[in-house]
């Protein structure tokens, strides 16, 4: 409904303190996407204006993957092209947006020695230099909100570094984990969606492809829960980039 509110609670409020950071940089930035109003807000809770809307269909994917592209793309002019994924940014408004590669090195390490695969080359396409900085703030599909052609963007506990296209593969992997296999013409929509809205800074297939691995070994633990009830390698949509050994 609209008009109402929505409550965040939290047990730590350093975490409560960052989440509203976090709101307060996205809403900086004027891409053109909605997020809701942060109300107020005390050491343990952020109160948002309650929006309307429901949680996407597939049908909805690709007007979410440009949204996450203005935001990748206003983010990277205002702040982030100064930004270099392997340290800690701090923005024009002083929120200091951790590296890429340290918050997920050891849960990504641990969840490859579980699926058989080499953290060698996780830590490969972790430690590549040289890419431009966009940031990851969970693209859990169902942190969106769509009301008829409206996307909303909604949930701000994390955010971190990551390239372009990182968080693009984290909206696919948990939107085919969540519906089943998505056909070639949703994907298609949805990377030229994205790239639209990034342009210059495009995503190549392969690391689309890779970053999907990552989340996908990330969002291991969530499997049969959240709404996750098809496994990654059971939908994927190409050939696995990182077979086990």
């Amino acid at each position: 409904m609209s008009g109402g509110i929505f409550v965040k609670r939290y047990d730590d409020p350093a975490r409560c303190a960052a989440a509203a950071a976090h709101h307060a940089w996205l809403t900086s930035l004027n891409a053109g996407v909605r997020l809701p109003r942060l109300l107020t807000s005390d050491a343990q809770r952020l109160i948002f204006e309650r929006l309307p809307g429901h949680t996407p269909a597939v049908t909805d994917l690709p007007r979410i993957a440009a949204a996450l592209g203005r935001l990748h793309a206003a983010a990277h002019d205002r702040d982030l092209h100064a930004a270099r994924l392997q340290q800690p940014h701090t923005t024009t408004i002083g929120l200091v947006i951790p590296d890429f590669a340290d918050p997920r090195r050891a849960a990504l390490h641990r969840a490859a020695a579980i699926a058989g695969i080499d953290a060698a080359a996780l830590d490969a396409l972790l430690d590549r230099p040289g890419l431009p900085a966009a940031f990851y703030k969970d693209p859990n599909v169902r942190n969106y909100l769509v009301d008829g052609e409206d996307v909303a963007v909604v949930d701000f506990d994390d955010l971190t570094l990551a390239p372009f296209g990182y968080d693009l593969a984290g909206l696919l992997v948990t939107a085919a984990m969540t519906y089943g296999r998505l056909d070639e013409q949703t994907l298609a929509r949805c990377v030229d969606a994205y790239q639209t809205a990034v342009a210059p800074q495009q995503c190549r297939p392969a690391d689309l492809h890779q970053f999907a691995e990552l989340h996908h070994l990330l969002t291991l633990r969530y499997l049969g829960r959240n709404g996750y009830r098809h496994p990654w390698p059971t939908v994927r949509p190409w050939p696995d980039p990182f077979p086990p050994s």
